[in-house]
């Protein structure tokens, strides 16, 4: 559904696939289509295996380093 000035001011709930994400129509918002202005895919993060408990990163944890 596109959004229409009477609309401004509002909070419409907008279905993502998952949920309902709660948005407040703005003026610049006119025009549009309620879809764009809910998200429906998270970033994801891809984080280096961890070795130690000190926090620091080692890219492979095949290799442990000798003392």
């Amino acid at each position: 559904m596109i959004i229409v000035p009477e609309m401004i001011g509002s909070v419409v709930g907008v279905h993502n696939g998952n949920r309902f994400d709660q948005v407040v129509i703005k003026p610049e918002m006119i025009g549009h289509y309620f879809a764009e202005f809910s998200m429906t895919c998270k970033k994801v993060n891809h984080y280096r295996p961890r070795i130690c408990g000190c926090g620091c990163y080692r890219r492979s944890t095949r290799f442990i380093p000798l003392r």
